[in-house]
């Protein structure tokens, strides 16, 4: 019934950790786990590494790494009616069969977001500044290391984006998932464990292309008011100045600069005026610029 996706790159030793998690975890479940590894072109030894420990794992050794988009070669072969995708350095730590459940009484969910602890921090609430999500809440993505999308949903809108290479893929998704009528819902019962690999993780490419793929986002599938809510993201991207300093204002300009040379080649694939209203609600890139200023005098 459910197939684990996991891509891997470069990270032998996290990847083996989550296989061995999800074998850990197969006797307590009601229902079949089919585990599955993208190998997204690694130069270290992952491919053999996994095929050797694990040789009941189905395992794909790409020669090309294309970012997330990576993910949807286990999407494919997935045999599972949901997929639960992992990151090469997460895992499911509690509430998988209580998700599945959950997924299997509300056929209207196309993505399940799970709860996200990191080893070092504690549950990541970064996705959402303002409030942190409630259970079984409806909301506007998801984070990509811990999520249930219903493989239904996969084989009517696609996979993720090969435009995006890396970061906010979850939210491009989101945004499809709900345009072809389905609900995005935050299942906190459900725990993954982020062990936060340093390995192929650094602030200034995330700030990069965070800022270009959240301004993309906007020019491809909004169908008014695209500029107004491009220089809300590009602005409202600026404020990470306050936690990591005047240097990722840099990162942010070039995010906004690498989204200017792309722009031309984004197919524009509007969704409706409803999702991008449901959209721009909640997403806090997309919020009035000085929303917190006007609340506070309102108030």
């Amino acid at each position: 019934m459910v197939s684990a996706v996991i891509l891997a790159y470069n990270r032998c030793s996290e990847v083996l950790i989550t296989i061995s998690s999800l074998k850990q975890l197969c006797p307590t479940l009601p229902f079949e786990l089919q585990i599955v590894v993208v190998d997204n072109a690694s130069v270290d030894n992952t491919s053999a590494e996994v095929k050797n420990q694990h040789p009941d794992v189905t395992l794909i050794t790409k020669e090309k790494n294309n970012g997330i988009a990576g993910w949807n070669e286990g999407f494919k072969v997935a045999t599972g009616k949901y997929l639960l995708v992992l990151d090469d350095d997460s895992n499911m730590e509690s509430g998988l069969t209580e998700a599945i459940e959950y997924l299997e009484d509300n056929k209207d969910i196309g993505i399940l977001a799970l709860q996200i602890k990191d080893i070092y921090s504690g549950i990541n609430d970064k996705l959402n500044p303002d409030t942190v999500w409630k259970n079984k809440q409806d909301v506007e993505g998801f984070i990509g290391c811990g999520a249930i999308i219903r493989k239904e949903l996969f084989n009517k809108i696609g996979g993720y984006g090969e435009w995006i290479y890396v970061y906010t893929h979850e939210f491009d998704y989101s945004l499809r998932c709900l345009n072809a009528g389905y609900r995005v819902v935050f299942f906190g019962n459900a725990v993954v464990l982020h062990r936060k690999s340093q390995v192929n993780r650094t602030n200034k490419r995330a700030r990069i292309y965070t800022t270009r793929n959240e301004m993309a986002i906007v020019y491809k599938f909004f169908p008014k008011r695209r500029w107004t809510y491009l220089w809300r993201v590009w602005v409202n991207s600026l404020k990470i100045i306050k936690a990591e300093g005047i240097s990722s204002s840099y990162s942010v300009l070039l995010g906004g600069i690498k989204f200017l040379k792309m722009k031309k080649s984004l197919v524009y694939t509007p969704v409706s005026l409803d999702v991008q209203k449901y959209y721009t609600d909640r997403f806090h890139s997309t919020k009035p610029i000085f929303e917190k200023l006007r609340k506070k005098f309102s108030s």
